[in-house]
C-alpha cells in the first residue's frame, strides 16, 4: 500500500473550505463516540447515514426491516433525502476517517485553489451524491449504511488528476515496492528509511493506480465491505464535472481550469 503524505503543488489562497471540510468530518466521528453511547449511537449512525433501501422506497425503514443496526433501538425519525448529504460527514472507523482526511488534505488545497471556494464546495458535494447515487443504483436494496467522504475525496483526486497530471506527489512506499522507484522514469526517491521510503511520484501515476485498484476491488469478495463503486463513481464524476465546467468557461471565453496546449503558456 502505498500513501500520499503531501505534494510539490503551492497555492495562491488559503484553503478555507478544505480545512472546514476536514474540521467537521473530524467533529462528526469524535462527537458521537465520545459523547453517545448504546442506543443514542445507533441513533445518530441511523439517522444521518445513507440506506439505499430507504432512498429507493422513498421513505424510512421500519426496524423489523433494518437487520442488525438498532437492535432493540427505537427508530428514530429521519429525513431520508437529508441524510444523502450528511452521510458524507460519517465514517465507520478511526482508519477510515484518517485515510480519507490525508487524501483530501494532500489534494483538496490544489483543487479548492483552482476553482475557488464556493465552486470547491458545491463540486464536493456533488461529487459525493454522484458516488451515492451510483451505489445505490447498484445496490437497491441494501440496509446496510452506506457512510463516507470517498465519494466527494474521489472527486477531488479526479479533478486534481486533469488539472495537475504532472505534480510531484510524495508518497510513503513500503519496501521492497519502494525499489521500483530505481528503474521507472520519472519516479524517484527522496528519503529513504529501509522498510519504507518517502517517493516522488507524478500525480497521474499515482492517482491513475489508484483507480485502477479500486477497479480491481469491484470484484473482490471482499469488496463488500468498502463501497468501491461510490469510489470510482466520485472519481469519473469529478473528471466530467471538471470537463463540464471548462466547457462553459470555453463558451464565455474564459480560460480553463485545467492546462491546455493554449492556456499553459499563460498561468503564473
Amino acid at each position: 500500500m502505498v500513501l500520499p503524505i503531501g505534494d510539490i503543488n503551492p497555492t495562491r489562497r488559503r484553503s478555507v473550505v478544505m480545512w472546514s471540510l476536514l474540521l467537521t468530518n473530524l467533529a462528526a466521528f469524535l462527537g458521537p463516540n465520545l459523547l453517545l453511547e448504546g442506543c443514542e449511537q445507533l441513533a445518530f449512525v441511523y439517522r444521518f447515514a445513507v440506506i439505499p433501501a430507504e432512498l429507493t422506497g422513498g421513505g424510512p425503514l421500519p426496524a423489523s426491516e433494518l437487520g442488525g443496526l438498532l437492535g432493540d433501538c427505537a427508530v428514530p425519525d429521519k429525513s431520508v433525502w437529508l441524510s444523502a448529504i450528511t452521510t458524507m460527514f460519517l465514517h465507520g472507523s478511526l482508519a477510515h476517517l484518517l485515510g480519507n482526511l490525508i487524501f483530501l488534505g494532500v489534494f483538496g488545497d490544489n483543487v479548492e485553489d483552482r476553482l475557488g471556494h464556493g465552486r470547491f464546495l458545491v463540486f464536493y458535494l456533488v461529487g459525493g451524491l454522484a458516488g451515492t447515487a451510483t451505489y445505490v443504483a447498484l445496490q437497491p436494496s441494501s440496509t446496510v449504511p452506506l457512510v463516507g467522504a470517498s465519494g466527494a475525496i474521489s472527486a477531488v483526486l479526479g479533478a486534481y488528476l486533469i488539472c495537475f497530471p504532472r505534480a510531484r506527489v510524495l508518497t510513503l512506499v513500503p519496501f521492497p515496492l519502494y525499489l521500483v522507484a530505481l528503474v521507472l522514469p520519472g519516479v524517484r526517491i527522496r528519503t529513504w528509511l529501509i522498510i519504507v521510503a518517502i517517493v516522488t511520484l507524478p500525480a497521474w501515476l499515482l492517482l491513475g493506480g489508484w483507480l485502477a485498484l479500486q477497479a480491481m476491488a469491484l470484484t473482490d469478495e471482499l469488496g463488500d465491505m468498502v463501497a468501491y463503486e461510490a469510489h470510482v463513481a466520485g472519481f469519473v464524476a469529478g473528471i466530467l464535472l471538471l470537463l463540464l465546467l471548462d466547457s462553459r468557461r470555453s463558451r464565455r471565453g474564459q480560460e480553463p481550469f485545467h492546462p491546455t496546449s493554449t492556456s499553459r503558456g499563460r498561468r503564473r
